[in-house]
């Protein structure tokens, strides 16, 4: 399967570059952080840490003195899933617990990046990015770490997953964000993305009977360099 997304990429590398203008074909590599979360899980909060990396190719749509607008086409390996933050005082025992899935994705955004007021053929300053997203999901894990003291001794256990949610093989989702661009070369990103379907079966609430929804969350912090 690698192998296949891998050829994907490079076939829709050359598409863009037969579709931009001859005066503009740029790719690079990009690297960072993520921190995730998954809706109707009853975790709150972007606790899950993770790194992406990969790469990108561009090509020029528009160029001159009042915007710039670049298609831009990623292959990013990504860390996804959701994290708790232990819990204290459960039922009145002395008890940690912590709960943990990790997700790993190959992911194919494909980004129109925007740029007012530019001077021409200059990468420089502030960009405006957004546009969908495809990925496949490589891997899943989910850990359930237990510790409960009591005035009759402590006990630890481990549970452990690998499809604790049934998730589907493959997200589609939208992303968007801000990058700044200095010395030509060197870029830093801020963008979110968000699950525009259900990104497993929807299970059933215990107490409710209602339908929960899994949705991935993620932000991403990242460097890339243009060659």
């Amino acid at each position: 399967m690698r192998n296949r997304l891998i050829l994907i990429f490079a076939l829709s590398l050359c598409f863009l570059q037969g579709f931009s203008q001859k005066s503009y074909f740029g790719g690079g590599v990009v690297f960072g952080n993520t921190f995730s979360a998954m809706s109707a899980d009853n975790i709150p909060g972007y606790w899950k840490t993770g790194i992406t990396a990969g790469l990108f190719g561009s090509v020029k749509l528009v160029d001159n003195y009042n915007v710039r607008m670049l298609l831009q086409l990623d292959m990013n390996f990504t860390m996804k899933g959701t994290r708790s933050k232990p819990n204290f005082g459960v039922n009145g025992l002395a008890r940690k617990d912590k709960h943990s899935t990790s997700l790993g994705y190959i992911e194919f955004p494909l980004l129109l990046r925007f740029r007012f007021n530019s001077i021409k053929t200059d990468n420089d300053g502030v960009w405006l990015d957004f546009g969908p997203s495809i990925g496949f999901l490589l891997y899943q894990r989910t850990v359930q770490r237990h510790h409960i003291s009591t005035p009759a001794g402590t006990a630890s256990w481990s549970d452990v997953w690998d499809d604790y949610y049934g998730l589907n093989r493959f997200e589609f989702s939208f992303l968007a964000g801000l990058s700044y661009v200095f010395k030509r070369h060197h870029g830093l990103s801020l963008r979110f993305s968000h699950s525009l379907i259900p990104i497993g079966t929807p299970e059933q609430e215990v107490t409710t009977g209602i339908l929960k929804k899994h949705y991935n969350s993620t932000f991403y912090f990242v460097y890339s360099f243009q060659f």
